[in-house]
């Protein structure tokens, strides 16, 4: 995944890229994978400048690798992926594309942790918790459907009625 040299990254960007060359040679070793996680974006306007910006350089074209080493770390690190992930999409709108990506990152690890999904989402405000609630219920006509309904089934599963009921409003709502 060479930079293109027309196109110098920004710095956040550039760690980012850094990062993933390193854990793309081990990606089973634990310390590349905290060594990404600190490179990546905490905030929606880090990750939007990072991989969504709207000039659609930086790593908007090659995102799809940086998401998925994002969704394989959540196996080991899922309590890191989550606070990351949450703190970013609690501030994010569902589009196509990386927003849609990460959206499925966030699912997909929080619907085989559902524990840690809850003790993250509850460290939010109110009206944060609201939005990301209305950004992760956003899968009305979606593939992450299924996905969504295991995170459901397994919030109900660890008695998390009170998230679980709030994503079966905010779906119902036309979300």
């Amino acid at each position: 995944m060479a930079q293109d040299v027309h196109n110098p990254l920004i710095p956040d960007a550039e760690r980012v890229w850094k990062s993933y060359q390193i854990l793309e040679k081990n990606r089973l070793a634990i310390i590349q994978q905290f060594d990404y996680l600190n490179s990546f974006p905490k905030t929606k306007d880090v990750f939007v400048a990072v991989f969504d910006p709207d000039d659609r350089k930086q790593l908007h074209y090659i995102y799809e690798p940086y998401l998925t080493a994002l969704e394989e770390a959540g196996k080991v690190l899922p309590d890191s992926v989550l606070k990351i992930g949450i703190g970013i999409c609690k501030d994010m709108k569902w589009s196509s594309g990386v927003s849609d990506r990460l959206q499925h990152v966030v699912l997909v690890v929080a619907a085989d942790h559902p524990e840690i999904f809850v003790e993250q989402a509850y460290k939010l405000k109110k009206k944060e918790l609201e939005a990301l609630i209305q950004y992760l219920a956003d899968v009305e006509n979606n593939p992450l459907c299924a996905i969504y309904q295991k995170l459901l089934k397994n919030l109900h599963e660890v008695g998390a009625y009170n998230i679980e009921g709030k994503l079966l409003r905010a779906k119902g709502s036309g979300h």
